[in-house]
């Protein structure tokens, strides 16, 4: 009796384990990515849906970006102590999920009414910077601090809700015409409010 209640109160705390704090690391493959991430924080955290998420991202821009952005996405998700891996899915013609993205800024502009992605913050973001929001892009090298911007995380489709909760280990990788933009890991987690 003892070990069938040490085994529930061991998958109950399994069940309601959530990341407190957004993690990220570098994981380039070359010494010189045209990104480096100086710092990037994400709160609050868990991530509650729907809610509102501040960020803010210190990066540096060792060259220009130019051209059509691809990415490479893998991503494990864990709940109840079970982690398994998130394949890509179709979601109105939109991949999500871990995919290899080929079009990154014009599928990112086609998401906008699927997933209400605030797409203003984006736009103001490029603007505040001097940039064009038109695709293919073209970002300059320099500093680009964003200091506490907040975003509305929507209420998601029910089609997609089962997998919006868990903490989610996000490998991601990105290049574009002329080779390694950046590769990131980071570590987050959704939860329903």
């Amino acid at each position: 009796m003892k070990s069938l209640l040490l085994l529930a109160c061991a998958l109950s705390s399994a069940m309601a384990w959530y990341y407190t704090k957004f993690e990220w690391s570098a994981c380039n493959k070359t010494a010189n990515p045209a990104v480096r991430v100086v710092s990037a924080n994400v709160q609050p955290m868990p991530l509650r849906h729907p809610g509102t998420a501040n960020f803010s991202v210190d990066a540096n821009l060792n060259r220009v970006v130019q051209g059509n952005l691809k990415g490479k996405v893998n991503i494990l998700r864990t709940v109840a102590g079970i982690r398994l891996p998130v394949r890509c899915y179709t979601y109105y013609g939109i991949p999500v999920g871990s995919c290899e993205y080929q079009n990154i800024c014009s599928q990112m502009q086609s998401a906008v009414p699927f997933v209400n992605i605030n797409w203003l913050v984006w736009v103001h973001l490029m603007l505040t910077h001097g940039q064009s929001v038109t695709c293919p892009l073209t970002i300059p090298e320099g500093n680009y601090n964003v200091e506490s911007k907040s975003a509305d995380i929507p209420v998601f489709d029910s089609s997609l809700s089962w997998l919006t909760v868990g903490n989610f280990d996000i490998d991601m990788s990105v290049t574009d015409d002329i080779g390694e933009v950046g590769c990131y890991s980071i570590k987050l987690s959704l939860q329903p409010k």
